[in-house]
């Protein structure tokens, strides 16, 4: 399994407090079946780090793990937030696209969604990128009306749901919207979102079968092995548009 979104990072953001906790994470996810793992720290509100020197600390945490014997393999990413200035960011080299694909993780922001939040998606698709919409089933206004998020899908855009919301960890509207989306067709990648090794770790097996009861094991097993490794290998993926 390969993991889109993870912050595992250490002192970086609100992810792995220090290399202890980001090897405590890496050991949880290679013991969950994990093989590949994007470490995606929040490009904005926090540390904010280039492209060039996510690569050089996901590279040092590479090393700390081949030292302590752990087969994970780590790969560069931003969470790009969707911010009216994304793009000045992105033009300096402060958000960009999962490691050297046309894929971005785009994170709306957690109370707003409006034409302002589209404009930037098909902005990037303009681009050439391909937008990953992240948790959305835990963005407020998307929980209220799913319909806001089909000029999206319907150019082609993918969706990453957390894995605990499908798992449970109190969020009854995120699991909820989680489910909708399954049973209409508008979810395409799972991934943990991890923070920390004791909650909302990088695990994503027991998501990946609770969606298997609601989609089947084929299709669950491809939002967490095959479309995750197309963007490794920076490939295209054709989607089926969804309306509701």
């Amino acid at each position: 399994m390969i993991d889109i979104h993870t912050h595992i990072l250490p002192g970086v953001d609100d992810g792995a407090r220090d290399l202890a906790e980001s090897l405590a994470m890496a050991r949880q996810a290679v013991a969950d079946g994990l093989t590949h793992l994007f470490a995606t720290p929040h490009h904005r509100d926090y540390t904010s780090l280039s492209r060039l020197e996510v690569s050089q600390r996901v590279a040092q945490l590479q090393v700390e793990l081949d030292k302590s014997g752990i087969p994970l393999t780590l790969l560069p990413g931003h969470e790009v937030r969707l911010y009216d200035d994304m793009f000045d960011d992105w033009a300096n080299d402060l958000a960009g696209p999962l490691g050297e694909s046309r894929y971005v993780l785009a994170e709306p922001l957690f109370h707003h969604y409006d034409k302002r939040t589209d404009a930037m998606l098909f902005e990037l698709f303009d681009r050439g990128y391909l937008p990953i919409m992240a948790h959305p089933e835990r963005i407020r206004p998307i929980q209220d009306n799913l319909a806001l998020i089909e000029p999206f899908l319907a150019r082609g855009g993918l969706t990453q749901i957390t894995a605990t919301s499908l798992t449970g960890n109190g969020d009854w509207r995120g699991k909820q919207t989680a489910e909708t989306m399954l049973r209409n067709g508008m979810v395409h990648i799972i991934a943990s979102d991890a923070h920390h090794s004791y909650h909302r770790t990088p695990t994503l097996a027991a998501a990946r079968d609770a969606a298997a009861v609601i989609v089947g094991q084929e299709q669950a097993a491809a939002m967490v092995s095959a479309r995750p490794l197309v963007i490794v290998n920076n490939e295209p993926v054709t989607v089926t548009p969804v309306f509701i």
